[in-house]
């Protein structure tokens, strides 16, 4: 544990320097493309990473990193200078959230959310809430029936370190919008007061839009949530899909990808896991309407920038 908290500082102190001189000299005469790879090899190592989809003409103001965490989720929004970090990986997962976060720079959430209480999205949680190295402002997490509140060890530690530090739970209200530097997060699903019979769809989905480029973020939401959001008024388009489930046939249906049709869209999957994920429909679904398909379990974390018009797209090698 002391290792890592050393190697997060350490990364920080190293990436805050950099970031200094890089929003300095891009004040006055643009980013180079020396001081953009430096902080990419922070993220992935030298060498290690490679860039492709478009080269950028403006700041990158909206950036999605997709931390790989193996068979679970873990989101970073970075929206100008706000963060927003959305779930955390599988129990044990924290630390190695917390070392992309040093790496990225990051020391403050405005936001942390928990899609929904299953370990694979929330497990690394309450490591996050308790680092000394993070300051958090709100926390985000659906309301769930009294019949379908867990009572797992997980959740549990979950709540306990949000006492401890403080916070309050902030819970989702479908098309409440929140401004974020210039960027809109607005809030999809679920709908209040809702009644599943699967936790998974309780899960938050959220929409950050900055100019003319849009990010959708799935959960675990299912068919039952996504027809339910079809029948209603919310422009689920977006250029960026973080796709629900894994990927998994459970979500993702043919008239859900349609209304979404991203350009880009990332899985966050683990290698050789025992569900399947992705599964081939949905792969299918997205080849169908000329979407690029980014995995972890195939090209580790992933970062997506845009200007607001044109999107840039980092693997791992």
């Amino acid at each position: 544990m002391i290792f890592h908290k050393t190697k997060r500082r350490l990364a920080a102190l190293v990436c805050g320097v950099l970031t200094a001189t890089v929003l300095l000299t891009g004040a006055l005469t643009g980013c180079s493309e020396e001081e953009a790879n430096e902080w990419l090899e922070l993220l992935f190592g030298k060498g290690n990473y490679e860039t492709i989809g478009d080269t950028l003409d403006g700041e990158a103001v909206l950036k999605m990193h997709v931390i790989d965490v193996g068979q679970g989720d873990a989101t970073l929004i970075q929206c100008g200078e706000k963060n927003v970090l959305i779930d955390c990986g599988e129990n044990g997962m924290g630390d190695t959230v917390l070392d992309y976060l040093a790496k990225a720079n990051v020391t403050h959430l405005d936001w942390l959310v928990g899609t929904h209480p299953h370990s694979d999205h929330i497990g690394g949680m309450d490591t996050v809430i308790k680092s000394k190295d993070i300051t958090i402002d709100k926390v985000m997490m659906p309301q769930t029936s009294e019949e379908m509140t867990p009572t797992t060890k997980t959740y549990t530690e979950v709540l306990d370190a949000i006492k401890a530090k403080k916070l309050k739970i902030t819970r989702p209200t479908p098309g409440k919008e929140y401004d974020l530097d210039g960027v809109t997060m607005l809030v999809i699903s679920p709908k209040k007061n809702a009644k599943y019979t699967d936790l998974n769809d309780y899960s938050i989905m959220l929409k950050f839009t900055y100019e003319n480029v849009s990010i959708l973020t799935g959960g675990d939401a299912t068919k039952v949530v996504e027809k339910e959001l079809l029948k209603k008024d919310f422009d689920l388009s977006a250029d960026i899909y973080k796709v629900s489930h894994h990927g998994g046939r459970e979500s993702n249906t043919e008239a859900f990808i349609e209304a979404v049709h991203p350009k880009y869209a990332a899985i966050s999957v683990g290698a050789d896991n025992s569900y399947g994920h992705p599964h081939d429909q949905t792969m299918e679904r997205l080849a169908a309407i000329d979407c690029k398909v980014n995995r972890t379990d195939l090209d580790g974390s992933l970062l997506y920038e845009t200007d607001g018009t044109k999107i840039a797209v980092t693997v791992a090698k």
